[in-house]
């Protein structure tokens, strides 16, 4: 079985995760980005252009093995992630890793991690639309976990059976209420 996650800055992500745990080649990425050329007249150094877009929407088609999935304990979206320089390396392109073509807008499909102990939304994790936190409920392993932005079912993360620490500092959670009650059960919060 394989998993294509929904929202592609996820699907990104967690391709990075397994890119830096060498489950996936980056030969294999790269000769996806490759796919796309040879560049047009608005592709290449210095920004990104078509072949950028071309480029991540075959990425996010590229399914994940459902076993490999499984196994990743880490996410994060920070601009120098792997991913990221793999494409803009391929593409010649320089945006520092710092474009929001690499945004995550959805957590969807994140309980086909159940190994994820740590989720960090600070980065590409920051999102210009309310991020729903529902898809978070009852995920077994999340124990550290980085939010940013407008939040909402902010309840859901009453329901981490694993969640102790929990970075709220850069995030509005539509319901402050929860930080409290997650403190009160021993939950470490930095707001």
């Amino acid at each position: 079985m394989t998993i294509v996650f929904p929202d592609r800055g996820l699907h990104l992500g967690v391709l990075d995760a397994l890119l830096a745990d060498g489950a996936i080649d980056a030969a294999d990425l790269r000769a996806i980005v490759e796919s796309t050329g040879p560049d047009g007249p608005g592709d290449g150094y210095p920004g990104p252009g078509p072949r950028l877009a071309a480029s991540l929407e075959l990425l996010h088609a590229h399914p994940v093995p459902a076993a490999q999935a499984a196994a990743v304990e880490q996410v994060d979206f920070d601009g120098g992630n792997d991913i990221y320089l793999l494409i803009e390396q391929t593409l010649d392109i320089d945006t520092g890793g710092e474009t929001d073509d690499y945004n995550v807008t959805s957590l969807a499909g994140v309980h086909l991690l159940p190994s994820l102990r740590s989720l960090n939304l600070d980065g590409h994790g920051y999102h210009p639309a309310p991020l729903d936190l529902t898809p978070l409920t009852g995920h077994p392993a999340l124990a550290t976990l980085f939010l940013t932005g407008e939040c909402t079912a902010a309840g859901a993360l009453e329901s981490l059976p694993a969640l102790r620490e929990l970075d709220v500092s850069l995030a509005r959670l539509d319901d402050p209420e929860v930080v409290t009650r997650l403190e009160g059960r021993g939950v470490t919060v930095r707001r």
